[in-house]
């Protein structure tokens, strides 16, 4: 994990965990010679004890000598706008932030302070909602550029180790709160276990059944390397393999996420389907052709933005529409899903319309929706709704082609106004 002249990107919270790592890496740089740095990033859900564990990562950094790069963002209001769980949403935002620090700092590992409590959790998180062999290697030493030094620890170890070295810590109130899955575990499941195995660990299991995992995933690759020229997979071949072979072979293909539903459905098409029949996986359709299997994505017909200016009118040829942008002066309320009139005090940068971007959010009279859930309300198919435009000023969502308009961008009587007219072209 730790090489010398390798820098190393600490994360910090405060807690308990992250402050033994700090320390431990902290006696470690100078004895194997890797730069050290640490980030810290303040989600900003819990106002001034958020602010006050900056504080203090700065305060124990600087004690260090440590150089400490800080993020912050939005979290709550920016997992509202995606239709998002809290904790997912700042898992997103953190790693983005630890990634952009990697860039900048040479390719630095990125440490995080998981401990095998945490991994024993993870591995009953993934059991409750439903796993296979990959969710129960829980969590990994090493993947990629993430290193976690305190796997093999306990936190209970880790707690003594902070005792008996002085390190101090902040507690993090919602770690009491029950509202989070890992925390229910934490608090009703794990004791029951420690008094069964106050040893209880599940690293040993998770190093075997990782094992395991790559060697079928090797078989897989093999496969695909022989079988699968160009992304066209043999449908015999595919359906003749063993099924722990043939699932890695198809998420391989076809997407590392898919559910075993969909690994189901594919391999169902490899052996028992029709020479043109087809299957809607997340993302794309795989199609047999005869004996070949082939991806084509969905919504793959896309458009550029395009910018619409006043008293012109703009084809976009990808998606045979004419946009036609006029003013408005006859007074009055236009309502339509397809034409918008729109105040001109909204158009702060001009007006353009490009296709949907993850955070879109519409402000209907009802109340804010994201674009996304109003697309799965009004049952729009999932390969057209990359070529359906949304009409925006600068970063503004005025308006989505027939699914309403954003409603403080309605004029009333004797508001400057324009209308911005889409129809759809001929042939």
């Amino acid at each position: 994990m730790l090489s010398p002249g390798a820098p190393v990107i600490v994360c910090v919270s405060g807690g308990v965990d992250s402050m033994c790592l700090l320390d431990v890496l902290a006696g470690l740089r100078e004895q194997i010679g890797f730069p050290l740095y640490a980030a810290h990033y303040n989600h900003r859900l819990r106002g001034a004890e958020s602010d006050g564990d900056e504080a203090f990562v700065r305060e124990q950094c600087e004690l260090r000598r440590i150089p400490l790069y800080v993020g912050s963002g939005d979290v709550a209001g920016e997992a509202k706008r995606r239709g998002l769980g809290v904790e997912e949403t700042a898992r997103t935002m953190r790693y983005v932030f630890f990634r952009e620090l990697t860039l900048n700092l040479g390719g630095a590992r990125i440490a995080t302070a998981h401990n095998s409590d945490d991994n024993v959790e993870t591995v009953l998180m993934r059991m409750v909602r439903g796993t296979g062999l990959r969710g129960l290697c829980g969590i990994p030493p090493v993947a990629g550029d993430l290193i976690r030094p305190l796997l093999c620890v306990s936190r209970a170890e880790i707690e003594g180790y902070c005792r008996e070295h002085g390190v101090p810590h902040r507690e993090d109130s919602s770690n009491d709160s029950d509202d989070y899955t890992r925390n229910r575990l934490r608090h009703a499941v794990m004791p029951v276990l420690r008094e069964l195995n106050p040893s209880l660990t599940v690293l040993p299991m998770t190093e075997l059944l990782r094992r395991d995992e790559e060697y079928l995933c090797s078989l897989a690759r093999d496969f695909l390397r022989d079988r699968a020229p160009k992304g066209r997979v043999d449908a015999g071949a595919l359906a003749a393999l063993p099924f722990p072979v043939a699932s890695r072979a198809v998420r391989a293909l076809f997407g590392e996420k898919l559910g075993a539903v969909h690994v189901r459905a594919v391999l169902d098409l490899a052996s028992r389907g029709g020479p043109s029949d087809r299957v809607s996986l997340p993302g794309i359709v795989v199609r047999r052709e005869y004996d070949v299997l082939t991806a084509e994505k969905i919504g793959g017909k896309n458009f550029p933005e395009t910018e619409i200016p006043l008293d012109k009118s703009v084809i976009i040829k990808d998606i045979g529409l004419r946009l036609t942008l006029l003013p408005w002066e006859k007074g009055g309320i236009y309502n339509s899903l397809t034409n918008f009139l729109i105040k001109r005090d909204k158009i702060k940068a001009g007006l353009s319309v490009r296709p949907r971007k993850a955070g879109d959010v519409l402000r209907l009279p009802g109340g804010s929706r994201s674009v996304k859930r109003l697309m799965i309300d009004r049952r729009i198919p999932a390969d057209v709704r990359d070529t359906v435009p949304v009409v925006v000023s600068g970063d503004e969502v005025l308006a989505v082609f027939g699914l309403g308009q954003s409603a403080d961008t309605l004029p009333t009587e004797g508001d400057p106004a324009v209308l911005l007219k889409i129809e759809k072209t001929e042939g």
